[in-house]
């Protein structure tokens, strides 16, 4: 593991870890112990490290079909959760590409 890479593979580990579990929040309990020490030992960007995982939980929250907030706003817009969810995903998918690919150009 280099520490230029550190951030996508955090950003990509999470945002599939988000996704499953409709956790955003659950992922901090969970990842900051582990990611954090192994951030400083390969002496990453710690503030890019961080932005991986806030993005990550972003997504996360944003495109699991079951996530509170995809289930409040589909209620919100009187629209059927799973017609929301659909419609939400490819663009939730769009900016996680390219948000990987900006973890990798950054660093």
């Amino acid at each position: 593991m280099t520490a230029g890479y550190l951030p996508a593979v955090v950003f990509l580990a999470m945002a599939i870890l988000a996704f499953a579990t409709g956790s955003s929040w659950g992922i901090f309990a969970v990842t900051i112990p582990i990611v954090m020490p192994l951030a400083v030992a390969v002496d990453a960007n710690i503030p890019l490290v961080i932005g991986a995982l806030l993005s990550a939980s972003s997504f996360g929250s944003q495109a699991c079909f079951y996530s509170d907030s995809t289930v409040l706003a589909a209620q919100g817009s009187g629209c059927n959760l799973m017609s929301h969810a659909i419609t939400q995903l490819p663009y939730t998918l769009i900016a996680a590409a390219c948000a990987f690919v900006g973890f990798l150009v950054i660093a």
